[in-house]
């Protein structure tokens, strides 16, 4: 598979010239040159193959050709997760993109072992929709991830009060064999789980409680558990 990049409102023909940033990632990391070719999507399904038509450090440029393919949207897919404190929320971001995820909900929890920090969440939401964006042009998808503002498990349910919703729970009826491919969202807790509270909310939204088993694992690999079971469920689709 050749390098991918993503590059927001794509049009053929046309020329385009990239920040520091994602020059820096295209000469530097990727080490490619003028003349070289790179697969370029939108995020919304539409991927182009562009050519380098500049390369000068800090203000590399590329030529779009035509579209090579575009894909229809996928099934929403929420992860819907209890704030995690530190590496553990970058790591769940770029995984979770990589399983498929369309939406990120970083959920402000009772239990979420984080210093909520209003001046720092927009900083935060950037960071990790740079990591969706990455993971997206590293694993072949079309689409990148919404990450949304934090919110609290009330407003999330009713923002999406017509997604079917299933929240993670630990001694709960394993993923269903027969679950149909569908829009879907998948609610799991903090380091610390839901409160009593906080599950009453989601049952009263019509979440239903899946586990996994036995075993308790931490609150950044039952996320990524989960998904990659309903995934497997659907067969990779």
């Amino acid at each position: 598979m050749g390098h991918r990049l993503f590059v927001p409102e794509i049009s053929a023909g046309q020329q385009h010239t990239l920040d520091a940033e994602r020059s820096h990632y295209l000469t530097r990391v990727l080490r490619l040159k003028t003349g070289d070719t790179v697969t370029c999507f939108d995020g919304s399904g539409s991927e182009y193959e562009a050519t380098v038509s500049g390369s000068a450090g800090k203000a590399a440029a590329l030529t779009f050709g035509e579209l090579i393919s575009h894909h229809g949207p996928p099934l929403p897919l929420h992860l819907a997760l209890g704030w995690l404190k530190g590496q553990a929320m970058d790591t769940v971001t770029q995984k979770a993109t990589e399983l498929g995820i369309t939406d990120l909900w970083p959920i402000t929890a009772a239990r979420s072992n984080v210093r909520i920090n209003a001046s720092r969440t927009t900083g935060r939401v950037a960071h990790w929709q740079k990591i969706a964006i990455h993971a997206s042009e590293q694993s072949n998808r079309a689409f990148v991830p919404t990450v949304h503002e934090p919110t609290d498990l009330s407003s999330y349910l009713a923002a999406t009060a017509s997604l079917p919703k299933f929240i993670l729970q630990p001694g709960s009826s394993p993923l269903n064999p027969a679950l149909p491919r569908q829009a879907l969202a998948l609610l799991v807790g903090p380091e610390g789980g839901w409160t009593e509270d906080e599950l009453r909310h989601a049952r009263a939204a019509g979440a239903v409680a899946w586990g996994l088993g036995d075993w308790i694992l931490r609150a950044e690999t039952a996320p990524l558990a989960a998904l990659a079971g309903i995934r497997q469920l659907w067969g990779w689709r």
